[in-house]
């Protein structure tokens, strides 16, 4: 079984690492099914999963609020295939990387609000008794109160009738301890909190820091031996 780290992961890890701001921002594109659109928003890189015996599967780690339109688009196509692209600016490196969507919402949502992740990167976690909930209680308990206070919103991309509406929202919302702490905001704002993860099937490398550029085509195959079968390109 192959234990070394993915080269195209490494990479990404470490141009990350030498990039500052806003280093963990990464923009993930969906498809709507039924009018074949595509669409496209900002989001932030929440972590890297790794099974420890799994090391060169790595799952992409974001969150979402369980009721926006990318939930739907997600849940449309079959596959729910999704692209992450990251732009490292430090380095002059992109990162396409393509693969399947897995979403955790709150176990409190009807059972076909998420998407359960399958394959065996999954089937690893689940044969240790791993718990996304777990985990996205940890990542709703991380983010700052103001990102918190996002998920006590009206449902996003719903009309409004003046900007001024939004003065009545709350502005932050405190963990449980915290000044300022209100059960209901916090408990409202966690039900609509969902883990997003990807799990990478293909990856297109561009090294453009290097002349000449250089660009790498990453396939994931099946064999232990050999995870990602690498394909040089033109740039």
């Amino acid at each position: 079984m192959a234990t070394r780290s993915a080269r195209w992961h490494n990479a990404l890890k470490l141009a990350m690492q030498k990039e500052g701001g806003m280093k963990d921002v990464f923009q993930l594109a969906t498809t709507d099914f039924n009018n074949a659109t595509p669409h496209v928003r900002c989001h932030i890189l929440r972590g890297h999963i790794i099974h420890p015996s799994l090391p060169s599967l790595p799952l992409l780690l974001t969150t979402t609020d369980i009721r926006t339109p990318k939930v739907a688009q997600i849940k449309s196509i079959p596959s729910h295939r999704v692209e992450a692209h990251f732009w490292i600016k430090a380095t002059n490196e992109q990162f396409r990387v393509s693969g399947h969507a897995a979403i955790y919402p709150s176990p409190g949502l009807k059972e076909n609000e998420g998407i359960e992740g399958v394959g065996e990167v999954y089937d690893a976690f689940r044969s240790q008794g791993w718990d996304w909930e777990d985990e996205r209680q940890r990542q709703f308990d991380n983010v700052g109160a103001h990102m918190r206070a996002s998920w006590c919103r009206p449902v996003p991309g719903s009309p409004m009738d003046s900007y001024s509406d939004a003065e009545k929202w709350p502005v932050t919302v405190a963990k449980p301890g915290e000044e300022g702490y209100d059960a209901k905001n916090y408990e409202e704002a966690r039900g609509n909190f969902a883990l997003v993860l990807i799990d990478p099937i293909e990856v297109d490398y561009i090294e453009l820091g290097v002349m000449p550029n250089r660009r790498t085509k990453f396939v994931r195959q099946e064999s232990d031996d050999e995870r990602w079968k690498e394909v040089i390109l033109v740039p």
